[in-house]
């Protein structure tokens, strides 16, 4: 069963959905917007420390072996903020131009949203679904690409991977609504808490996953 703007609400007023800030006016009918945040949280692969350090392992140089790979290490250390248009190369498919974030045909780049998004940690009764806007999509802009599912139980700020298959140049802004979270009931609360899973990014309050811990056991 999918929430309405009532259930949206209510949900949220309970503590059974998280959504912080909540965008009051953009809840539509079954869905709320999601907006993106501060500039600064925008991130692009840096190609050349990336091409460097596969060399070094005798890898090609654009090359990522994405199920062996900690994500958190690999995006800290070759994901970096877009280059100033008056240092992009001729051949960058993303830069920043002023406040604003313009990203080319076949460009690509990963941006969280404003919002924390989730459900409780104990006794969560919801699933969220992250997905584009119609209008954006027309231009072509394609907003968190293949993992749509905010599973219960899970919380934090989303990050949206976004990449332009559309024929023009896209201009985004911090605070647009590029996205939008449908929110379903689940039938029972999940008997496995989503921690025991070692997700590595719940709770995350930025593009890189959640912060490691740094306590002493």
């Amino acid at each position: 069963m999918y929430l309405s703007d009532v259930d949206l609400r209510q949900a949220v007023q309970c503590g059974d959905l998280i959504v912080e800030p909540l965008p009051d006016e953009e809840i539509g009918a079954t869905s709320i917007d999601l907006h993106l945040d501060s500039i600064e949280q925008a991130q692009v692969w840096d190609f050349e420390a990336l091409a460097k350090h596969n060399k070094d392992l005798g890898h090609p140089p654009k090359e990522l072996h994405i199920a062996r790979m900690n994500y958190a290490t690999i995006s800290r250390q070759f994901m970096v903020q877009p280059p100033h248009e008056d240092d992009a190369e001729k051949n960058d498919l993303v830069f920043r131009r002023d406040n604003a974030v313009v990203l080319r045909p076949q460009g690509f780049v990963v941006w969280q949203t404003r919002e924390k998004v989730g459900t409780p940690d104990e006794d969560p009764r919801y699933i969220c679904f992250v997905n584009g806007k119609s209008t954006r999509s027309r231009t072509g802009l394609v907003v968190h690409l293949t993992a749509p599912t905010i599973h219960a139980g899970w919380s934090g700020n989303i990050t949206l991977e976004m990449t332009n298959v559309g024929p023009l140049d896209l201009v985004l802004f911090a605070g647009d609504a590029v996205a939008q979270i449908t929110v379903a009931k689940i039938t029972w609360p999940p008997s496995l808490d989503i921690k025991l899973f070692e997700s590595t990014t719940h709770g995350q309050t930025s593009i890189h996953g959640a912060e490691p811990d740094t306590s002493s056991s």
